[in-house]
């Protein structure tokens, strides 16, 4: 059992150098055409960084700092370097961690309706489920999937931050990417 858990923690100091190194010197990707909220897009994975993820960002660091505020001081501490973690940290980066964390513990159903394919995803928590429909089709340039009209995006912020406290936090959140 030691050998197991030394070797985690080898990998989490690893993960955790990995993003310091990335925040000093984040990755160039290729510019991506600037899309609108709710627009077509060729991967969830494009419109979970570029539409969600900022909004997303400013209501995790809201909670943040409100938790920080509310709760004793060791708590407090807790939240306070999470949101350090957050405003000091590739936002790309934390994108794909987020991403990474939503699809591995809450996988996306797929369902075929003739040719139009729908996923559903739960971007919130298990306790309070917010539950996105995506419509897709299969072209000659690939999947196309884009957001369902009236889909709800509005998760509680808080309900996610507990559960990821539940599961280990931060620990639990970078070991899912």
């Amino acid at each position: 059992r030691g050998d197991e858990r030394e070797q985690k923690e080898a990998m989490l100091r690893q993960q955790q150098a990995k993003l310091l190194d990335l925040d000093r010197k984040p990755e160039r990707k290729p510019e991506r055409k600037p899309q609108a909220a709710s627009s077509s897009s060729s991967t969830p994975a494009l419109w979970f960084e570029d539409d969600y993820f900022p909004d997303m960002s400013k209501k995790l660091q809201k909670e943040l700092v409100g938790r920080a505020k509310t709760k004793g001081f060791f708590s407090g501490l807790s939240s306070q370097v999470k949101k350090w973690a957050m405003a000091n940290t590739d936002v790309r980066l934390q994108a794909e961690v987020w991403f990474n964390y939503f699809s591995q513990h809450a996988p996306p159903e797929f369902s075929l309706y003739g040719f139009v394919r729908v996923a559903k995803v739960n971007l919130g928590s298990v306790a309070h489920p917010c539950w996105t429909k995506f419509w897709g089709y299969h072209s000659s340039d690939g999947d196309q999937w884009m957001l369902a009209p009236f889909a709800s995006v509005e998760p509680d912020i808080s309900a996610i931050l507990d559960e990821l406290d539940g599961r280990g936090g931060m620990t639990a959140l970078l070991s899912s990417s």
